[in-house]
């Protein structure tokens, strides 16, 4: 894949050392207030986030739970971080981590273990990798892209959702 296309995203997401602390992906998700274009579903309940479990196959980690929990879906101008934005999972799956999975398992054979939250361009996703936790429980956040038969992860592109989030935020405030 073309270096580019990721620097189109989030200008290269670099890896840290490490493990992203909790307290960075609070700064994430308070520095995307301000950018932009922010938008947000809003709060997730407990019942919709255990039946988003129930379907994916996984419990969620803590950033991802408390992603839900907090913005539930999210925005800025570039950006677009996929999330729960009904509560039934029985419509367009365009942003919904749930529906959006659900589908491309069925049509493509998606892993299972992997979360879609990122659309970055020409068909290639952004994934929480399930099958794959850090020391803190939290699956890294992987590219890949449908090749017509299968599903082909290009680069392990964060540690985690919340240092991904941050990196997108980081890079959409210094180019404004």
């Amino acid at each position: 894949m073309e270096r580019g296309l990721l620097e189109m995203a989030c200008n290269a997401v670099s890896l840290k050392d490490g493990v992203m602390s909790y307290q960075d992906f609070e700064n994430a998700l308070e520095l995307a207030s301000r950018c932009k274009n922010y938008t947000v579903r809003g709060t997730v309940s407990d019942e919709v986030i255990s039946n988003a479990e129930i379907l994916f196959g996984y419990k969620f980690s803590e950033q991802t739970y408390n992603f839900l929990k907090k913005v539930g879906y999210l925005s800025f101008t570039g950006h677009e971080f996929f999330g729960i934005c009904n509560d039934d999972f029985t419509g367009d799956h365009h942003g919904n981590m749930i529906e959006s999975t659900l589908a491309d398992r069925k049509d493509y054979q998606l892993p299972r273990e992997w979360l879609t939250i990122y659309f970055f361009d020409d068909g290639y996703y952004g994934y929480l990798d399930y099958s794959k936790l850090n020391k803190s429980g939290e699956p890294s956040v992987i590219m890949a892209i449908y090749n017509g038969r299968e599903y082909e992860m290009v680069e392990k592109v964060a540690n985690d959702f919340g240092e991904f989030i941050l990196k997108c935020v980081e890079n959409k405030r210094e180019r404004n």
